[in-house]
């Protein structure tokens, strides 16, 4: 079933996956009510807060449930902003699959050079957590989606990850495993945890998760790129094509 969309007075109107009433959205409000400005006062530009409506309205993202949110942050180049994905969003649209049969997933621990998949991110006193994992089930498969990831190439060192490394490194894995899951409803969709990119790979950078590609020196947020690490997910090269099934169904 297509969305419908109407535009009126530079307004889009559009029902959101999974809900029955349609919301609308417009430059002024994701100015007013949505956009985080940096930390200097700076707002999004028009193009910014346009790419992020569109994006809201091709993916069927509702930014007033917190799907998704467009944080700024202070660059040498001036102010850029960032659109990112609630990990909320994912496990909706998970849900929201007939084929949807459950997840599984946790930390992979070393203790005395053994490794074991524990379940969440609970972690014992003895243990050393090194990795984390997801496993998708669908009833349309016969093998589950899988997903394992090095802790090392995700922490940023800073924000929830100094205190809930675990947690973040779980929420990642998942992250990770439903986009190869369900490629159509949630390829390209990037988590704050997750998202990160340096200048010397770019190619890599998530296709929705970020709107621009300045480097940033001075802001000290959690989202500026320089405080980020860079890393492909097992998704790779299908987001683009997720993004361009749903825009091409949607539109």
């Amino acid at each position: 079933m297509k969305m419908q969309t109407t535009t009126n007075k530079g307004e889009i109107q559009y029902t959101p996956l999974g809900n029955e009433d349609p919301i609308k959205l417009s430059i002024a409000i994701i100015e007013r009510q949505i956009a985080t400005p940096t930390k200097s006062g700076k707002k999004p530009t028009q193009k910014e807060m346009m790419d992020f409506l569109m994006l809201c309205r091709a993916r069927k993202l509702n930014p007033f449930e917190g799907d998704a949110f467009l944080i700024g942050y202070d660059s040498r180049d001036g102010a850029k902003f960032n659109l990112i994905t609630s990990h909320q969003a994912l496990l909706k649209r998970a849900e929201l699959c007939q084929t949807f049969e459950g997840m599984e997933s946790g930390l992979i621990t070393e203790c005395d050079g053994e490794y074991e998949e524990t379940q969440g991110d609970f972690l014992p006193d003895y243990a050393q957590a090194v990795g984390a994992w997801a496993r998708v089930h669908r009833s349309d498969r016969k093998i589950p989606t899988y997903r394992r990831l090095n802790i090392a190439k995700y922490d940023k060192g800073f924000g929830l990850w100094k205190d809930q490394r675990e947690m973040m490194a779980v929420k990642c894995a998942e992250a990770d495993a439903l986009r190869s899951a369900f490629p159509t409803t949630t390829g390209g969709l990037y988590i704050s945890e997750e998202m990160g990119r340096s200048p010397s790979t770019v190619e890599n950078t998530p296709p929705v998760a970020l709107l621009n590609d300045a480097d940033d020196e001075d802001d000290e947020s959690e989202f500026a790129p320089s405080k980020q690490k860079q890393f492909r997910t097992s998704q790779g090269k299908h987001d683009d094509q997720a993004v361009e099934e749903v825009e091409g169904g949607l539109l």
